[in-house]
């Protein structure tokens, strides 16, 4: 397994080319960069509408690992510490680049840590003020590379959170945002929109809000346009990335739960710890298309099935869970706590549509008809990852091991394969985003006032 290195651009491509990891891309594509990528879900949706990564940022060990498992063979550079990714480095990467044809990089992609941002996040950061958090800094960081790169394109996403955070306890709401903005505006020759969008606008099984900001080079906008687009004020209060073309409409409707799942359920998963190969053959088409492999071979009912291990629940957990399944969520008296309280997966969703978010924390939830917890790869499937996308890492970890102790300066997170899940964008938004970057970035698609 290559391991994400922190070391400079000749080790890189040496550790890279001894594996057999770089070969020349196919023309037409288009190229980008993911940073802070996690395990791989705006890759994956990159990917499947058009874009081959040339080279991601991955601190977190697991996380870099499962975003490798899947691309073995593709060229992909890995790189772990944003920091060790130089401007020297990335300009001798472009050089190398140049040499198999790559001109120029189509996008620069990333989300920065949001820990610090996030409800969910939030926690644990202890007493620290947001400023104090290193990796609420980061966003410079990859402002910096799309500097050096000058990509055609850009894509910032992050957490609903940054949108009203502030750096301490005294500061302003959205000042966090604010600094974000100006950093990004700050860049020459990129006219910037931001948005809110909400996944299951886009047919995504959750609700999940994400800050999306698409910033697109001078030279893609019209000219006729590009007067009007450029001095247009950019500010906290003005989400025009829909309206101006930016970022694609909403479109398509959130399937259930049920009818995401439905294939998964074994009646005898009580008596086993995994269920390790498919006991039903798909059910619909959602199920159908989740199971079809990347060389276009299904996963039918016999064939092995990854990432649906089961919980161990006391006996009065699940009595608990069966009683909540029965009786629309309620939590019988006796076991309610003030600790949080867990949800069961609801079988429709209401004329809002889905009103859950797939977070770090599988334990909130319980399934619509067995009294367990998600397993995995249901896990995986609400953030719309197919079943062959295979997860590396622990499977779960204590809460303070996922956190880190910021208090005690240790900054270090244990990411296990929910974490990695919870953390990723959508799958599906990435696809519908990226085939609409891509069609900006072939022209097919303009951006207008």
């Amino acid at each position: 397994m290559l391991k994400p290195p922190t070391k400079g651009y000749a080790a890189v491509i040496e550790e890279a080319e001894s594996q057999g990891l770089v070969t020349p891309p196919s023309k037409g594509t288009l190229h980008c960069i993911d940073l802070f990528a996690g395990c791989g879900g705006l890759s994956l949706g990159l990917e499947e509408s058009g874009f081959k990564p040339l080279l991601f940022s991955e601190l977190n060990h697991s996380a870099a690992e499962t975003y490798i498992a899947n691309r073995v063979g593709q060229g992909i550079i890995p790189y772990g510490d944003i920091y060790q990714l130089t401007d020297e480095n990335l300009e001798m990467l472009q050089v190398n680049w140049k040499y198999l044809g790559i001109n120029e990089i189509d996008l620069v992609c990333g989300g920065p840590p949001c820990q610090g941002y996030s409800g969910i996040g939030h926690r644990r950061t202890f007493k620290l003020d947001k400023k104090d958090i290193p990796s609420n800094h980061l966003y410079q960081e990859m402002a910096r590379v799309i500097r050096c790169v000058r990509p055609r394109a850009f894509l910032f996403e992050n957490v609903r959170g940054l949108l009203t955070s502030k750096w301490s306890a005294s500061g302003k709401n959205g000042e966090v945002f604010k600094a974000v903005l100006e950093e990004f505006k700050s860049i020459p020759d990129y006219c910037i929109r931001w948005q809110l969008v909400h996944a299951k606008d886009y047919g995504v099984p959750q609700n999940r809000p994400r800050v999306l900001m698409v910033g697109i080079r001078r030279d893609l906008v019209e000219p006729r346009f590009q007067t009007r687009l450029f001095d247009e004020p950019v500010t906290i209060d003005r989400p025009t990335a829909v309206k101006d073309g930016f970022l694609p409409a909403p479109s398509g409707t959130a399937p259930t739960l049920v009818e995401l799942l439905s294939d998964l359920e074994d009646p005898g998963y009580l008596s086993k710890r995994a269920t390790e190969f498919y006991v039903n053959n798909p059910k619909n088409a959602l199920q159908r298309s989740l199971r079809t492999k990347p060389d276009g071979t299904l996963l039918a009912k016999g064939d092995e099935l990854t990432e649906q291990e089961y919980s161990e629940h006391a006996d009065y957990i699940r009595e608990k869970f069966a009683y909540m399944i029965a009786n629309n969520g309620e939590i019988p008296e006796k076991y309610k706590t003030k600790k949080f309280a867990q949800r069961v997966f609801p079988r429709e969703w209401t004329v809002s549509g889905p009103n859950i978010t797939a977070t770090s924390l599988p334990e909130d939830y319980v399934h619509y008809s067995q009294p367990r917890g998600p397993t995995v790869r249901e896990w995986a499937r609400i953030q719309t990852f197919p079943d062959w996308y295979i997860f590396r890492g622990p499977r779960t970890t204590g809460g303070r091991r996922r956190a880190g102790d910021p208090d005690a300066g240790i900054w270090d997170r244990d990411v296990p394969r929910y974490t990695q899940i919870g953390n990723a964008v959508p799958v599906q938004l990435a696809q519908k985003v990226g085939a609409h970057l891509a069609g900006i970035l072939r022209g097919s698609i303009k951006v207008t006032p």
